[in-house]
C-alpha cells in the first residue's frame, strides 16, 4: 500500500466528547484504557506529565492525541478570577466535567473525548500509536480550524451531526499523522511499514489470528520469501522485527480483553497466543509495568 492508501484506510470511531474544566490547584490522572484520547485546549494553561517525567505545556490551541494504554496526568496550578474567559466560544449540549474547586482559580477548558484509530478491517488490533502527538496550533492552522468546526458541531447537535463530527475528526487525525510522518516522528513507524505490500500477508495473519503459533518461518512463507529476506525486509520497513510486532499485537489484545471482558486471565493469556500464564504475566509486566491482575483492577477503577 502507498502512504496515501494507508491513510485512506484509517478508521476513526469516536465516543461522546465532554467539556473539561480544571480549576485551582488540581491534578487529573489518566490511567490505562484501550483507546486513544484527544484533548483540545480552548483556554487556560496546564502541564501534562507524560511518562518518564516528561512535562509538556498546554495552552490555547494545543492538541494532544494520547495513545491507548499510556498513563499521564494534567496538572493545573492557577490563581485569579473564576469567571469564564471571554474568548471561549459558547458550548451547548455537551457534558461539562469540572475538576477542582469551581470557586477559585483561572480554569483550563479543554474538549476531551475517546477515539479508536485503526486500519479498516483490523478490528482495532493495529492501533499501534505508541507515543503521544502534541501540536501547538496557530489560529490559522487548518487542523485547529477543523477542530473548532468539530467543537461547534458536537455542541450544537442537529441532523447529521455525528457523521459531520467524525468526518472533521478524521481530517484532523490524518493531517496530524501526515504532518508528524513528514517530520520523521518515530511513533508513526507503522505507516512506512504498511506501504510494503509484499509484507502485508504476514501482518494480516498476525492481526487476524494473534493466538496462532506464528514464527519467522511461517510468516516468511505467507509472503513467499525466504526467512532471511523476510526478516531483513520487515525490519527495514517497520524498524522492528516481526516477532516484536507479534508480541506487541498479542499484548495489546490481552490488554483490551482485560479492560473489556470478565474472562479469567488464563483464558485471556491463551486468546493472546500465550500457552504459559507465567510467561504471559512476565511479558505483560515488562510492557505495561504492572501484572495482568493489577492492570485489570486499575482499569476497573
Amino acid at each position: 500500500m502507498s502512504i496515501e492508501r494507508v491513510l485512506e484506510t484509517l478508521e476513526i470511531r469516536m465516543s461522546p466528547f465532554a467539556l473539561c474544566e480544571l480549576r485551582g490547584d488540581c491534578r487529573v490522572d489518566f490511567g490505562v484504557r484501550p483507546f486513544a484520547i484527544l484533548h483540545y485546549v480552548l483556554d487556560g494553561s496546564a502541564t501534562v506529565n507524560i511518562g518518564n517525567n516528561v512535562d509538556v505545556q498546554l495552552s490555547p490551541g494545543t492538541v494532544l492525541l494520547a495513545p491507548a494504554y499510556l498513563t499521564y496526568a494534567f496538572h493545573v496550578t492557577n490563581a485569579g478570577g473564576s469567571t469564564r474567559p471571554r474568548n471561549l466560544p459558547p458550548i451547548e449540549g455537551m457534558t461539562n466535567v469540572v475538576v477542582g474547586d469551581k470557586s477559585v482559580g483561572s480554569p483550563l477548558f479543554a474538549i476531551c473525548g475517546r477515539l479508536e484509530i485503526a486500519y479498516r478491517g483490523s478490528g482495532g488490533a493495529l492501533s499501534l500509536l505508541r507515543y503521544p502527538i502534541v501540536e501547538h496550533l496557530s489560529p490559522t492552522d487548518r487542523v485547529r480550524m477543523a477542530l473548532d468546526q468539530f467543537v461547534y458541531e458536537v455542541s450544537h447537535p442537529d441532523i447529521g451531526t455525528r457523521a459531520l463530527a467524525e468526518s472533521l475528526l478524521e481530517q484532523c487525525v490524518i493531517r496530524l499523522f501526515r504532518r508528524r510522518h513528514n517530520a520523521g516522528d518515530p511513533s508513526l513507524w507503522w505507516i512506512d511499514g504498511a506501504t510494503d505490500e509484499k509484507l502485508w500477508p504476514a501482518m494480516e495473519a498476525m492481526l487476524e489470528n494473534p493466538e496462532f503459533g506464528h514464527n519467522l518461518e511461517s510468516l516468511a512463507e505467507r509472503c513467499a520469501l525466504s526467512r532471511s529476506v523476510f526478516a531483513s525486509r520487515f525490519g527495514k520497513a517497520y524498524k522492528i522485527g516481526p516477532i516484536e510486532v507479534l508480541r506487541n499485537i498479542r499484548l495489546r489484545r490481552a490488554a483490551d480483553l482485560l479492560t473489556r471482558s470478565d474472562l479469567p486471565i488464563k483464558r485471556i493469556s491463551a486468546m493472546a497466543g500465550y500457552q504459559s500464564r507465567t510467561y504471559f504475566s512476565r511479558a505483560f509486566k515488562e510492557e505495561f509495568g504492572v501484572s495482568p491482575s493489577d492492570f485489570k483492577k486499575i482499569a476497573a477503577d
